[in-house]
């Protein structure tokens, strides 16, 4: 049955759709845009279609340039206030948590049952694709390519016309009704509906807002980046190309350039009849080509680029540079990949991993191989900087000066969840370039709160396969890497710690070795490593440690034989997958891998390793994003202060908080809900053998990570003087007190808390 749409014409009509939603209790919305972001003053909502029973929809135009209706917003706000805030009538869409922002824009807040057709479709299988049009051709494939007709899809969303554009918008909302309820049903028949409703959907209310709020850029600071780090790339892009075998290097690759191109005159030459009359001009042309060249004339733009030096962007010149006889003659470790058929072309990979692989083939740092490769990894690292966090937060930033990335639950296979437009989810680390997160500074008046599990994903490891050494170190508050490094070398834990805390003490670089090299084996194990990547992990090549392939699989065969019950679950795990063909993890996530039971030894061994990663790597994710669902249903009960979730980062939550908030009983309350939140009432399991807690820390950026205080008053990290040394040399007081023992050492300060937290929810 095909969609039947109407374009709606007068406030009455509008009135007669809110009548008909109010009868079906049912509205599928979706709004067509000129394109721009949500948060830019161009931005144009053009329509909303909706449909309230299957095989219609009807379309309210909105700021169309096709229909002036100078009522747009008071029909979009009557329609918002009887049928979106209306808690009887379910509303549906596709991604729904865009469509609800636009609503919010114009001040209109989504109430009652929400469901969002492309989240069932990813419950269901969490492989791509998710979108719409993807699943309409799947499943109603009568209206596949229905966004194609009449060439529809080559038209911009700015220039659409109003009637094609409406109907495309009906068929929206009609197919997303459809699909939703058939996913809606399978949901309920495997018995993945508490998820759902319980997890998923929450979780895309709570993200909603976390886009919306979005991430202050300093601009100013966004602008000095971009003009300070051009001359860090010169310089950086200058070692590279100043080293003498690189310069050796470019004099023949020119001198090849001009060769080649000087033989292909020549043989354009050889066609030609130097007795006819009419090739005379060509061939004075050509030989005088030849003979300026030869007196070192470049005057054509072609001609030009022969000169130019190596370029080590390029997928030409780096690999020769790297491989062949006249440049460094590395051996050739890996090739690029077809994007097609995912098969292995034959052009050698220049990519980071294989920089980093051919890095460890050079023992000595002294060595031109090792220096040419540190100063290129370098220059990378630079450029990458440059062109994701400082030109593209600079490009991507809208007019409210926010950064309003999407975070998307459909992302990953694995449960975790992603980040786009811009990618949120892979900001460098302070210790990489501190300058980053610099740029991400809290709104006046506010500060950042952030609160970030400690090692989630251990911790379920811990829990999944009952690992005493694990387990002990969690319950004892130990760093487990350490403790599991001080009984590998049958040292107390008392004695690594001490040396480990002290960086003047004579074994503090032998402990951090043997911490880390416990650390990347067991997160190695947790994604599933093999032992090429973790000779590269357990490496440090510029200080001298260089671990093979072999050395790195014998360090993994002694920790399985020290921890023999993580063994015996991943051995369960692989029990599980070729008996059902899925994993499920605590949260009760599906992942399918059919891929068992390939004949392709290389896939099936792919399948058993994300049988163990991801029961933990989802669960990590889950547990963090399930405590933010928590504390914002508090927050919006007024049992806690309302504080902006603006980012969430796997096993991280970021909130912008006025500084009265950031204070003991805050801290303690989140804590207490997060470390051991009430899953076993919606999606019965609960997890007894192991706390998981977290580390809190504030900043006025993101950068600014100082450790929380007790009783401090945060009013003074907003005032002019605020020394961050002086308030690490006043945390030093309050080293090594927990959060669990708050109300024992805090009682008093936690009831005032209450108080003024009370007054002022009174006051308002």
């Amino acid at each position: 049955m095909e969609s039947r749409y109407d374009i709606i014409k007068s406030f009455s009509q509008v009135k007669r759709l809110v009548k008909a939603c109010l009868k079906t209790g049912i509205a599928s919305v979706d709004f067509e845009t000129n394109a721009e972001g949500i948060y830019n003053k161009t931005f144009k909502p053009t329509i909303l279609s909706v449909t309230f029973q299957v095989g219609s929809g009807v379309s309210i135009p909105l700021c169309h340039h096709e229909y002036e209706n100078p009522h747009w917003k008071r029909w979009l706000k009557y329609f918002g206030r009887k049928v979106v805030e209306n808690p009887n009538i379910t509303k549906v869409g596709w991604n729904l948590k865009f469509d609800l922002q636009i609503f919010e824009l114009y001040g209109i807040y989504v109430r009652g049952t929400v469901l969002d057709g492309m989240l069932m479709k990813y419950l269901l299988n969490e492989e791509k694709p998710n979108d719409l049009k993807s699943m309409v051709r799947r499943y109603l494939p009568e209206h596949g390519d229905y966004e194609k007709a009449e060439k529809f899809d080559k038209i911009p969303w700015d220039k659409k016309p109003l009637e094609p554009l409406c109907k495309y918008g009906c068929q929206d909302t009609d197919y997303t009704l459809r699909l939703a309820m058939f996913f809606e049903s399978k949901l309920i028949e495997i018995g993945m509906y508490p998820l759902f409703r319980h997890l998923i959907m929450p979780a895309s209310r709570v993200l909603q807002h976390a886009e919306k709020t979005g991430l202050y850029l300093d601009r100013k600071f966004n602008q000095e980046l971009l003009e300070s780090y051009k001359p860090k790339i010169e310089q950086a892009t200058s070692n590279c190309l100043n080293l003498p075998r690189v310069k050796k290097f470019s004099r023949w690759l020119v001198q090849e350039r001009i060769s080649k191109y000087l033989a292909s005159i020549e043989s354009e030459l050889e066609d030609l009849d130097y007795h006819n009359p009419k090739d005379a001009r060509k061939i004075a042309s050509r030989e005088q080509k030849i003979s300026n060249i030869r007196a070192g004339v470049f005057t054509t733009k072609k001609e030009l680029e022969l000169t130019r030096e190596v370029n080590l962007g390029s997928t030409i010149d780096l690999p020769l540079l790297l491989y062949s006889e006249k440049g460094f003659k590395f051996p050739i470790i890996k090739y690029t990949k077809d994007k097609k058929t995912n098969r292995d072309t034959d052009k050698p990979s220049t990519d980071e991993d294989t920089l980093v692989e051919l890095r460890l083939t050079v023992k000595d740092p002294e060595s031109p191989k090792a220096i040419f490769l540190d100063n290129l990894l370098e220059l990378r690292g630079l450029k990458k900087m440059y062109t994701t966090y400082i030109e593209g937060w600079h490009d991507k930033v809208q007019d409210d000066d926010r950064i309003h990335g999407q975070f998307k639950i459909i992302g990953t296979t694995s449960g975790r969840l992603s980040s786009s437009e811009p990618n949120l989810q892979q900001i460098p680390k302070t210790s990489v370039d501190a300058n980053i997160k610099k740029q991400l500074v809290a709104p006046k008046g506010k500060l950042y709160m952030a609160l970030d599990y400690s090692q989630a994903e251990l911790r379920i490891m811990a829990h999944l396969s009952g690992d005493e050494t694990y387990l002990e170190a969690f319950a004892k508050g130990q760093d487990p890497h350490l403790a599991i490094a001080a009984n590998k070398y049958g040292v107390s834990y008392e004695e690594a710690n001490k040396a480990y805390s002290d960086e003047q003490h004579p074994d503090y670089k032998l402990w951090k070795n043997r911490r880390k090299q416990a650390k990347q084996i067991c997160f190695g194990i947790i994604y599933g490593i093999q032992k090429k990547l973790l000779a590269v992990k357990l490496s440090d090549p510029k200080a001298g440690i260089i671990v093979t392939p072999d050395e790195a699989q014998q360090q993994l065969n002694e920790f399985f034989q020290e921890h023999p019950k993580i063994k015996k679950f991943m051995i369960n795990q692989e029990k599980v997958l070729i008996k059902h063909g899925y994993i499920k993890s605590l949260f009760g996530r599906k992942r399918r891998l059919p891929q068992v039971y390939s004949d392709n030894e290389q896939e099936a061994a792919y399948a058993v390793r994300l049988s163990v990663n991801m029961p933990c790597q989802s669960a990590a994710s889950d547990m963090n994003l399930f405590a933010s669902i928590l504390n914002y249903w508090k927050m919006r009960q007024g049992k806690l202060p309302f504080m902006q979730e603006t980012c969430n980062v796997h096993d991280a939550t970021y909130y912008l908080v006025s500084p009265e908030y950031v204070n003991t009983w805050v801290v303690y309350e989140i804590w207490e809900t997060c470390r051991n939140p009430n899953t076993k009432e919606y999606f019965n399991f609960q997890i007894d053998d192991v706390s998981m807690s977290m580390d809190f820390v504030i900043g006025r950026s993101m950068a600014e990570e100082l450790p929380f205080i007790p009783g401090y008053d945060y009013r003074k990290m907003l005032e002019p003087d605020f020394n961050p040394d002086e308030y690490l040399e006043e945390h030093r007081k309050f080293k090594g007190i927990e959060i669990e023992d708050y109300p024992k050492l805090y009682p008093e300060e936690i009831e005032k808390n209450k108080r003024e937290f009370r007054k002022r929810m009174y006051e308002r």
